[in-house]
């Protein structure tokens, strides 16, 4: 990377406060208009429909996907430490292909890069119900399949949310971004209560064909997006970058982690993201469904009742935020939501029948939109829209690679330790990673 890169960089998010409604500078010192007008962007709600629509669909099979990806982990391999690095290969990859998804997603047409990663993610789900029903389900068929899929999502992740704020206006991006997370979060409250009879009548693995169906789904929403659509999610592409190379690939990602690193808040915030998902999410994972079937000895219905709640949680929380978050301040919500993400978590060590498995769960979900809404708006609002796509591709680095590294350490401990006690300890280490959050005055100060 060029010397003068670093300072560029910082001079961005040196003017950033000075400036109306969250506009920023880009590289060079012309304005960047990071909050378009509703008169510039006249068909902005189709748009956005759609690619809600989408995404709504796509995380209703999501959530069958989730309920049973551990399950069919623990059929095919019969391992707890084989399911935990399985469950790793299923977020793995965006360590390896994050940086080079967000080079690309600022280079090159959102919606096709969405549009080819769905194609990507159906074709791996789908092979899943057909090797099974054919005994060619190997660990290590399974395994490569699931690292197809979370390569596909490490590519439209970022596009996804580096496409948002380029349709919605400035002042309608907080709710937008809460409608998609509420949204997100409805749909999986709305898997659990289909994939439970869906299972009975069908067998679980068939949670994966309903999977592919909704990503064929999310492809066709994207490729009806109206012209404005189509020309807001090529806007990126319109920038003077340099060709792609390994060179340009890394200063890419230097540039975003810079520009990052240059605000104090968001500096702290990436660096709580990754204690709290490597501390936190593999146990979710891991331990969750294996705390159902071992310690309550139920069987996969069971679990979905569980996620049931917790994406209710989920849900309520996302609506709470939504309608409240413009309001409150978005550093002490992020500081207060990664201590509940940990310290709900404790009860869990006491469990001893389904329904107080529920409410525990209800009750952990509630804190995580406190995490997830302000942490995206503050960055979408903060860095500007052209490096979104390396931006949001780096974040997806810290949470589902820290998830991943968490995944298969987990599957390692619980082989040897009971989920009640892996529960205790994750709980007090999560609240921990929370408290000290709080030692940044930038975080505790943002807005």
């Amino acid at each position: 990377m060029r010397p003068e890169a670093g300072s560029r960089a910082a001079a961005v998010i040196a003017v950033t406060s000075s400036l109306p409604d969250g506009g920023v500078v880009a590289e060079g010192g012309a304005p960047f208009d990071s909050a378009p007008s509703e008169v510039r962007r006249p068909h902005w709600r189709r748009a956005l429909v759609l690619l809600w629509l989408g995404q709504v669909i796509s995380h209703l099979g999501d959530s069958l996907y989730l309920v049973g990806m551990v399950w069919l982990a623990l059929e095919v391999t019969g391992s707890k430490a084989l399911t935990g690095w399985l469950v790793a290969l299923n977020f793995a990859p965006t360590l390896l292909v994050g940086p080079l998804a967000g080079a690309l997603v600022d280079r090159h047409d959102r919606r096709a890069i969405m549009i080819a990663a769905d194609t990507v993610r159906f074709l791996a789900v789908a092979s899943i119900p057909v090797l099974f029903a054919h005994h060619a389900l190997a660990p290590a068929v399974l395994g490569a399949l699931l690292a197809v899929l979370a390569t596909g999502s490490a590519f439209f992740n970022p596009a996804m949310k580096a496409l948002i704020p380029e349709i919605a206006p400035g002042r309608r991006l907080t709710f937008t971004v809460a409608v998609f997370q509420l949204s997100e979060q409805a749909a999986f409250v709305a898997g659990p209560l289909l994939g439970e009879p869906a299972t009975r009548h069908f067998g679980f693995v068939h949670l994966f064909s309903v999977d592919a169906a909704t990503f064929a789904f999310s492809a066709v929403c994207l490729l009806a997006l109206p012209r404005l659509g189509r020309k807001q999610s090529h806007a990126a592409a319109h920038a003077r970058l340099p060709q792609l190379t390994l060179r340009g690939l890394r200063a890419d990602a230097a540039v975003a982690l810079r520009t990052v690193l240059a605000i104090p808040a968001l500096r702290t915030v990436l660096l709580l993201t990754a204690l709290d998902n490597l501390v936190i999410m593999g146990p979710a994972y891991i331990a969750t469904p294996i705390l159902v079937k071992e310690t309550l000895g139920l069987g996969p219905e069971g679990y979905m009742r569980a996620m049931f709640h917790l994406f209710l949680g989920l849900m309520v929380g996302s609506l709470v935020v939504g309608l409240g978050g413009r309001r409150w301040p978005k550093g002490k919500m992020i500081l207060l939501g990664i201590f509940l993400d940990g310290a709900t978590l404790i009860p869990l060590g006491f469990a001893h029948d389904l329904t107080f498995v529920k409410w525990v769960l209800f009750v952990h979900a509630l804190a995580l939109p406190l995490i997830i809404i302000p942490r995206t708006v503050m960055m979408q609002q903060a860095v500007p829209g052209r490096l979104h796509g390396r931006l949001f591709a780096l974040v997806n680095v810290m949470v589902f690679g820290m998830t991943g590294i968490s995944a298969g350490l987990t599957g390692l401990v619980i082989a040897h330790l009971p989920p009640t006690t892996l529960f205790v300890a994750v709980g007090l280490l999560g609240a921990a990673v929370g408290l000290l959050g709080t030692r940044s005055a930038a975080l505790r100060r943002a807005a």
